[in-house]
């Protein structure tokens, strides 16, 4: 009896399923052997190496081997004739089939680790003028490009029409002449200025490597149209300044100065990672949110949410003896060390620590730290509106300067710059001795004259500045009351003039140039230009206030930043050196410095740099900032990075 026999090699991990397909489908009328394979083989098809095994199936009947051939192509098995040896003295004619393959196979072997060879060293010779090769290939790109812009012009010549920076014309026009030289073409291509009218010329602006992040942050926001201010040199002092404003600290503020000084050290410009060249791009601007956050955080005197006693308190409490040494009981008042006003009150810089371990520590910080955000808020939006006043200027806008610059500038000086005054004003007045003024001691006023205790403060109080008070309290100053009167009668009527202003002058202007010859056409476009007026007059009015309001995220994140930074202090440090325990001690400095870095350095860090962002983008740049140009595209070879 013979027997016919199917050999191949098959996955190691399809055996199970192999094996059992076999015996359903051929009901058992099959003999299936396996034979593990010592090394992994690299598959033909995926070009992975895999565990295989070999298989020999034994069969009788040729309906049988139909079905194994189809189950081993079902199952990607490689299947490999292998001659009968059934007959006697075929063992020895295997023996030399096989030694024969393995002849073969160290023969393929040898010719593919020579092809492999012979690769890799043209390629090494090839590698050595590609990059010269790609320079090739993209200038020739590039200037095909160029080409397909240009249109044929009279006896065949070829015209374009572009822009050139006003600064290099004279170098474009040396080096038309001299490629002209080189070649021994003379007049074969010229440099003309195209007459006017021009169309809206594209923006450029030649940055450094100061300026360019900066510039990058103007310009996702909207490109500037040709010859308007630019904001970017302004962001470029203010931005570091109001995230200063929110991240003051002197501790985290060094960690980034520190890591901005590091990329200076570093050479992360020709990093292929697009995040670390951007990084590397912002390092003079994180240097200096760095430098802005110690200085407003010497000013909050702020490190790590531990007050810094630098110099002497200019506040005692009773029982301490050197300015903030000793134990006090709690509720115990401090008082000054010498009179209101005088040099010697005066913290040397920033504020007195003594306000860190006060009672009221919170609300005295509240208070300044909102109503600075408020004075630095109106400062820069005042500016925003001085330049759109210049623009007008130059771009001879004059309605725009006289019907919405100056109401718009009188209107913030009516309401926010005045408030911004009074901020001060309240600041330079010595209260303690304003209520003095309105306390009737021993019978007797502050300037001598009789008084009882149930008369009115504004009868007892010496300043006569009107009012309930008549000066001890509010108004501040005399004629207060009167002044903000008038001052918001103008505020008022500021709003109908920037309302009608602009719509009422280009129609007067319209009708007398057209003489009512386009009726029609004129009224659609003052209809349009009134309503667009009506938007921006809403805007402006409402923005002022809401801008305003804006700004106290200053004092918010800054108060945010500071409560978590004692927070972590109080509840991790503190508590593990109450605790007596080295291990714990060394365990809780490890969680504040993991906790530091990735809640303050990180993401606090992102948070204040996007706040102070939207700031310029929304309350500064909407007062004068159109951003709708259209950047300056030159020509140039852009090779990919390898």
């Amino acid at each position: 009896m013979k027997f016919s026999s199917v050999v191949g090699v098959l996955n190691m991990d399809e055996k199970m399923r192999f094996e059992r397909m076999l015996f359903r489908s051929t009901r058992g009328n099959c003999l299936a052997r396996f034979a593990d394979v010592s090394r992994p083989i690299t598959d033909a098809i995926s070009g992975k190496a895999e565990n295989k095994i070999v298989f020999i199936v034994f069969f009788k009947s040729e309906v049988i081997a139909t079905i194994v051939n189809k189950i081993c192509a079902a199952f990607g098995a490689r299947q490999y004739p292998v001659p009968d040896h059934t007959a006697p003295g075929d063992t020895g004619r295997l023996d030399l089939i096989v030694h024969e393959l393995s002849s073969e196979l160290a023969d393929a072997r040898e010719v593919l680790l020579k092809n492999r060879e012979l690769r890799l060293a043209l390629c090494s010779r090839l590698m050595q003028h590609h990059a010269g090769w790609q320079m090739t290939i993209e200038r020739e790109k590039a200037v095909y490009h160029a080409l397909n812009l240009f249109r044929a012009d009279v006896s065949g010549m070829l015209r374009a029409e572009g822009w050139i920076v006003a600064s290099s014309e004279a170098e474009a026009r040396t080096l038309i002449a001299r490629s002209h030289a080189a070649m021994d073409l003379a007049g074969a291509s010229m440099l003309a200025t195209v007459p006017l009218p021009w169309p809206s010329p594209p923006t450029f602006y030649d940055t450094n490597d100061f300026t360019r992040a900066f510039q990058e942050f103007v310009d996702t926001y909207g490109v500037p149209r040709y010859k308007e201010i630019n904001p970017a040199p302004f962001t470029a002092v203010t931005f570091p300044f109001l995230f200063g404003m929110m991240y003051g600290d002197i501790g985290h503020g060094t960690c980034i100065l520190l890591f901005g000084l590091y990329l200076f050290l570093s050479d992360s410009v020709n990093s292929k990672d697009e995040m670390t060249r951007g990084i590397y791009t912002a390092r003079y601007m994180l240097t200096m949110m760095g430098a802005s956050a110690i200085y407003v955080g010497a000013v909050y005197n702020d490190c790590f949410s531990l007050a810094l006693a630098l110099f002497d308190s200019t506040y005692r409490w009773q029982g301490a003896q050197d300015g903030l040494s000793g134990r006090v009981a709690s509720g115990v008042s401090a008082n000054m060390t010498a009179s209101y006003g005088t040099a010697s009150n005066v913290y040397p810089f920033g504020v007195d620590p003594a306000w860190h371990v006060s009672e009221n520590e919170l609300l005295f910080f509240n208070s300044m730290k909102m109503k600075t955000a408020v004075i630095f808020g109106v400062v820069q939006m005042t500016l925003g509106i001085l330049l759109k006043g210049i623009n007008a200027l130059y771009f001879g806008e004059y309605a725009v300067f006289f019907l919405e610059f100056l109401p718009m500038l009188v209107f913030d000086c009516c309401l926010f710059v005045y408030m911004v005054i009074l901020i001060f004003a309240k600041w330079a007045i010595d209260w303690n001795q304003r209520q003095l003024m309105g306390t009737c001691t021993h019978n007797m006023t502050y300037d001598g004259r009789p008084c009882t205790s149930t008369a009115l403060l504004k009868d007892k109080c010496a300043l006569k500045y009107g009012g309930d008070s008549g000066g001890c309290a509010p108004p501040m100053y005399p004629g207060q009351g009167s002044t903000q009167s008038v001052l918001l009668a103008i505020a008022f009527l500021c709003v109908p003039t920037l309302l009608f202003g602009k719509p009422m002058y280009s129609y007067f202007e319209k009708h007398n140039a057209h003489d009512g010859a386009a009726g029609n056409s004129g009224e659609h476009s003052v209809s349009e230009e009134f309503i667009h007026q009506c938007i921006e007059t809403i805007e402006f009015v409402l923005g002022m206030v809401s801008n305003t309001a804006s700004y106290l995220r200053l004092w918010a994140l800054s108060l945010a930043h500071s409560e978590l930074a004692q927070v972590f202090w109080k509840k991790i440090i503190l508590a593990a050196v109450g605790a007596n325990n080295g291990i714990f001690v060394f365990a809780s400095y490890s969680i504040f410095a993991v906790v530091t870095i990735a809640v303050l350095l990180a993401m606090d860090l992102l948070e204040c740099f996007l706040h102070a962002l939207r700031l310029h983008w929304v309350e500064f740049q909407n007062k004068f900032y159109k951003a709708d140009g259209i950047r300056f595209a030159p020509f140039k070879v852009a090779v990919s990075r390898s």
